[in-house]
């Protein structure tokens, strides 16, 4: 049960001490004085406010007042002597540790019930960078920090409309975390907000480590390959979603942001495409497309038609193939999986060691272990093309997540492509696409507009003229679906 705060200042401060664990926690201090003839503490946290402020608009002033007569209530005497700084009330003692480690300094005092809390946060944060993972040549460079007010004051500075709403929530049940659940306000769905706030309600874990972890809380179907939210680390991507009716959720600490409900189509898609002119748009997106389809199919399909379809391939190349195959101690299924886990392993490793090496450890691993398989006789050549290829398309695909249940959805394409041939894939492809269209995020069709149909832009697969796009996605409130009325571009140039 919450404790609540009493008017003798000594018992508070029991309660406080113990709660922040001061006699083994050296960060955590207090200091005492007196204010209006009375005896008074304040706690704050090293490192989370300002030394400079709390001097300057808490202390000073307070210290002015030290044996002034208190007028009225001691509540309201505080809020005028500090008329700088943002202030809450504080009545339980739980209340009181929680604004204490979020920056805030707390006062109590003898005599007072409850105690008042100054707003005067200031931590060590990250500046606004550019977005590592979704970067772009045409558009904003700036990207999500772990501060949520800095996060916030992004999306605002992009859409200053008072529509947009920021629902500030906790979630964690024993160490929570600030989280932020934003919308536009008439043009998200209120079926779907509710579905979201009762998701959120519903999480009962000690704490959320990271965006990631909310999204495997909050997903339709955790053990799906595919992921059914959209993570993002850049502002103008999050901001053009909640123009479509979509919504953003934000954790304090994490420099992502989630969005849902979402589709396939918005994993492919990137801020580039609609930045740039719609022929380019549309040429990036088949490019895109094609990277995908090369990743998931080119390794199967080679291992298929070598092993068991042959009369398919032309004559030339089946007779290079048997006559390098020949020196090859290895089966071509063989090669390929270990070709694949073996590209796998340099993308993990470039990834994971500094940034000034990294480009280099991969290109030159690339190069020096498949250069060597194939003088060594290990591996056939046009398998490493092959692998290459495919490899490269995997790269191709925006999104981190979708590309890693890709070359996934790699390996089993070519484990059923050994067993059974071209008939193995097919039958794979037909169960996979079953699956696609039966998931759902948040409740929402994962494959719409395409599966089930639904009405929208021409803005799919191919990237339609912006002057086009009139409406808003079927995951918009039904009745505020129309995003232009009329036409775009009033104004014709052959009368200029």
């Amino acid at each position: 049960m919450p404790t609540p705060i009493t008017p003798s200042l000594q018992e508070n401060q029991r309660r406080m001490d113990a709660a922040l664990h001061r006699d083994i926690n050296p960060d955590m201090h207090v200091r005492h004085f007196f204010v209006f003839g009375q005896q008074a503490s304040l706690y704050f946290a090293e490192g989370l406010c300002s030394a400079e402020q709390l001097q300057h608009y808490i202390l000073a002033p307070m210290a002015e007042l030290c044996n002034a007569p208190a007028l009225r209530d001691l509540k309201e005497e505080l809020r005028r002597c500090v008329p700088g700084a943002s202030m809450a009330a504080a009545d339980t003692v739980e209340e009181a540790v929680r604004q204490t480690l979020k920056g805030n300094a707390v006062v109590f005092v003898d005599g007072m019930q409850g105690a008042q809390c100054y707003d005067v946060r200031s931590f060590v944060r990250r500046g606004i960078s550019p977005p590592r993972t979704e970067q772009v040549v045409l558009g904003p460079h700036e990207g999500f920090n772990e501060s949520l007010r800095d996060c916030i004051t992004l999306l605002r500075r992009i859409l200053p409309t008072p529509d947009l709403i920021g629902e500030m929530r906790a979630i964690g049940d024993r160490y929570p975390l600030g989280l932020c659940v934003m919308y536009l306000h008439g043009v998200a769905d209120e079926a779907t907000l509710s579905r979201i706030r009762a998701r959120l309600e519903g999480i009962h874990v000690d704490h959320v480590l990271s965006i990631g972890a909310l999204q495997q809380l909050m997903e339709d179907r955790p053990f799906a390959l595919l992921p059914q939210c959209i993570l993002t680390e850049r502002p103008d991507r999050a901001a053009s979603m909640l123009l479509e009716g979509q919504i953003v959720l934000l954790l304090d600490g994490s420099s992502q942001a989630l969005v849902l409900p979402a589709s396939i189509w918005h994993l492919l898609h990137t801020p580039d495409d609609t930045s740039a002119r719609f022929q380019y748009g549309s040429f990036m997106r088949l490019i895109r497309l094609m990277g995908l389809l090369c990743a998931l199919l080119l390794p199967g399909l080679f291992v298929a038609f070598v092993t068991f379809h042959p009369e398919a391939l032309p004559v030339t190349l089946l007779t290079s193939i048997l006559e390098s195959q020949a020196s090859v101690p290895f089966s071509i299924p063989v090669e390929a999986l270990v070709m694949l886990v073996m590209f796998n392993l340099i993308g993990e490793a470039a990834t994971r060691v500094p940034a000034i090496v990294g480009g280099t450890l991969g290109t030159v691993s690339g190069l020096i272990l498949g250069t060597a398989a194939v003088d060594a006789h290990l591996v056939h050549p046009l398998l490493l093309i092959v692998v290459a290829v495919a490899s490269l398309g995997s790269y191709a695909v925006p999104d981190y997540s979708l590309g890693i249940a890709l070359r996934i959805g790699q390996l089993l394409m070519v484990l059923a492509g050994s067993i059974f041939g071209v008939y193995g894939m097919v039958l794979f492809i037909a169960a996979g696409t079953v699956r696609l269209c039966s998931l759902t995020s948040l409740g929402s069709p994962f494959a719409a507009p395409y599966a089930p149909a639904r009405g929208h832009n021409p803005d799919g697969v191919i990237r339609g003229p912006l002057m086009r796009q009139r409406w808003r996605t079927w995951l918009s409130a039904p009745h505020d679906r129309q995003r232009a009325r009329g036409p775009m571009r009033r104004w014709d140039r052959r009368r200029e």
